[in-house]
């Protein structure tokens, strides 16, 4: 059973990623707070170009979705400052825990944190055609899909 079948519905909260953190996963040592399945392919590959290049500051760089008990359960966050008043987001949640809505608070959360700033006027976000689970998170999110770029979907939310 579900937290949420109790209408409690367990929080995430998003976890600024630290050169530490990233050095971990890259270094594939396993940690007691994470998820069996966490990391994932796309946490490795956000950890190896974190450490690859210069870190964005907070609001602008990645973050662990950790649950309330601390379970590292996914990533999501910033490809970067805004350019243009624009800044796109990613997130992925390890496949144990998904369809509990987690992916949906984190990409409010990452919503929240660009709405706080004066920099930006649209998130951007991309999947490929066949993840429809990211699809219906970013519609229900209130993004619009508004082009293919080859193998990928683009979507666009306003925060004015």
């Amino acid at each position: 059973m579900h937290a949420s079948d109790h209408g409690h519905r367990t929080r995430i909260h998003l976890t600024p990623l630290t050169v530490a953190d990233c050095e971990t996963v890259v270094a594939g040592v396993r940690q007691a707070h994470w998820a069996g399945d966490y990391p994932t392919d796309g946490d490795r590959f956000i950890a190896v170009g974190t450490l690859n290049r210069p870190m964005s500051p907070p609001p602008w760089c990645h973050y662990h979705v950790r649950l309330d008990s601390g379970l590292i359960i996914g990533g999501a966050g910033f490809h970067g400052p805004p350019i243009n008043e624009t800044v796109e987001i990613g997130y992925g949640i390890v496949g144990s825990q998904r369809g509990r809505g987690y992916a949906s608070q984190a990409v409010a959360e990452l919503l929240a944190l660009a709405e706080a700033t004066d920099a930006v006027a649209i998130v951007r976000a991309t999947t490929t055609p066949t993840n429809r689970a990211s699809q219906r998170v970013l519609e229900r999110m209130k993004f619009s899909r508004i082009q293919d770029e080859g193998d990928e979907f683009v979507y666009l939310r306003s925060v004015e």
